[in-house]
């Protein structure tokens, strides 16, 4: 892929995964107005976590970093044929797996459920379980959208997978308008089940003429073993990265109610930054980089991976700066609805900031994870995801006693730090074309133009709140965010363009070609 057709596939993805971000936060919009931050809404995030663990371990990332370097093999020797014979049997294999578990994790629920939210009274506990229950289903379906989306990216087709989670998002929306007089929280299940299938039914289309299913499970095919060879360490590294989510799940349900629904707002806006440019390129460079391999192109793989993260860190520094500084009038300007509170709102933000300062990491480690992915290595950024694990959950009891739920976010965020500082080492140890030393400059150039431009919006809200005072409202908090993210952008680019940061052109080039996809 050339570099103009690989910035034009990030346009696609990112405008897909920015208007999904979108409609996330919608959603908790939604959500937060009609249920208010209090123990029903508890209750849902915690049963979330239960089926979201069986996607995580069974399909989820484990799917595309395995399948996608083992077709881009078989497609690159031209065997079309073999690569949907080992696709079906990825797919029926699946289907067994996840309708096996979900079966036994629904039957199990009123034994899981106490372990998960100890905190939680009985009545909640109840809720939980229902939930669980309900959405058990989303797995299965969830899981089939996965394969489909790897078959597509690896026929460099991105723009059906990359809307699937619009309409994932959109179905818990409309669900939550539309049926909760009736149905009450449960409608938000019922929401995440619609949401899965159409995950599933809008990829169909672009699967037209590109690939055929068969009625076949050979698991004594080569490449289909090592697919699932190759899914087990990753399937392990995500499961090890849900054991943080069931550890602070479990902390925060023993904290105030509206605990464990601050935590998930404020990791959901953490998300819309990563989702915009950390996974967009992730999902496109995989099998870029998985081609380069094939054909031998060390260096055309070294000089990607670190045009990638170089584009990262030039975007990610600037957006954790600024974060930190409007972290308060975000979370007010996207939360402060309904039933949301003060207090709710204050504990968000607060918890915000220190998932903020993982930012970052968090998006170099969906490049440098991907980079060994497309060598068919997933066991070495399990064993790193599974240490940052253990840092995570040490971090998060060790502090939650007199930070409360900011110092699960805290543990989150120096895990991720470690993770990335780690794989980066590994990376450049394995390959000589990875320049980490010109890497490591370039973050120190980007995070000094960071700290220039966070110092300019801090001013601006400053001088702002001389004229609006410090509880502007909805118009004064957007003049606010808008004024200051605007001077510290200008800033940040003028410093960047004086000295001379080759990432500039490439993001406004990018932007530019989002905006015109968009």
């Amino acid at each position: 892929m050339t570099a103009r057709n690989l910035a034009r596939a990030g346009a696609i993805v990112s405008v897909a995964y920015l208007g999904s971000r979108l409609l996330g936060w919608l959603r908790l919009v939604v959500i937060a107005n009609l249920f208010g931050a209090g123990s029903d809404l508890d209750a849902y995030f915690t049963a979330f976590r239960i089926p979201d663990l069986i996607y995580q371990l069974v399909a989820a990332g484990a799917v595309s970093s395995a399948l996608i370097p083992v077709l881009a093999g078989l497609l690159h020797r031209g065997q079309r044929d073999h690569a949907f014979r080992v696709v079906s049997t990825v797919i029926n294999a699946l289907l067994i797996a996840l309708i096996v578990v979900s079966v036994v994790m629904a039957v199990s629920a009123p034994e899981i459920v106490p372990i998960l939210a100890p905190g939680f009274d009985v009545v909640t506990t109840e809720l939980t379980i229902r939930l669980t229950r309900i959405m058990l289903l989303s797995p299965i379906l969830l899981a089939m959208g996965a394969v489909i989306s790897a078959v597509l990216n690896v026929e460099n087709r991105f723009a059906a997978a990359a809307l699937a989670p619009l309409l994932y998002n959109g179905a818990i929306i409309g669900c939550a308008i539309v049926l909760s007089p009736w149905l009450g929280i449960d409608a938000l299940a019922v929401g995440v089940v619609v949401g899965s299938f159409l995950h599933v039914a809008v990829q169909l289309p672009a699967l037209r003429g590109r690939f055929r299913y068969d009625l076949v499970l050979d698991l004594r095919d080569p490449a289909a073993r090592q697919t699932f060879l190759l899914m087990g360490p990753r399937a392990i590294g995500l499961g090890a990265s849900q054991v943080t989510f069931i550890v602070n799940t479990t902390l925060a349900t023993g904290l105030a109610a509206g605990s464990v629904v601050a935590y998930n707002v404020a990791f959901t806006i953490l998300q819309i930054p990563i989702g915009i440019i950390g996974f967009p390129l992730g999902v496109v460079l995989l099998p870029t980089m998985s081609k380069a391999l094939a054909a031998g192109s060390v260096t055309e793989f070294g000089r990607v991976v670190v045009q990638a993260l170089r584009l990262v860190l030039f975007v990610m520094l600037f957006v954790t700066v600024v974060g930190l500084v409007l972290r308060r009038q975000t979370v007010s300007l996207l939360f402060d609805y309904g039933n949301f509170d003060a207090q709710a709102l204050a504990l968000t933000s607060d918890t915000l900031a220190f998932f903020l300062l993982g930012t970052a990491a968090h998006s170099m480690n969906v490049i440098l994870a991907r980079a060994f992915y497309s060598g068919q290595d997933t066991r070495t950024p399990v064993t790193v995801a599974v240490a940052s694990v253990v840092v995570n959950v040490a971090i998060s009891v060790a502090t939650v006693g007199f930070l409360g739920l900011p110092g699960l976010a805290l543990g989150i965020a120096l895990g991720g730090w470690l993770e990335a500082t780690v794989l980066a080492f590994l990376l450049w140890r394995r390959s000589a074309s990875l320049d980490m030393g010109a890497l490591i400059m370039a973050m120190g150039i980007f995070g000094i133009g960071a700290l220039l431009a966070g110092v300019v919006a801090f001013a601006t809200v400053r001088l702002t709140e001389l004229g609006l005072g410090i509880d502007p409202g909805k118009p004064g908090l957007l003049l606010q965010v808008g004024l200051a993210s605007a001077t510290a952008a200008v800033t940040y680019l003028l410093y960047s363009r004086a000295v001379r940061v080759p990432e500039l052109p490439r993001a406004l080039g990018l932007i530019r070609s989002a905006l015109r996809r968009g």
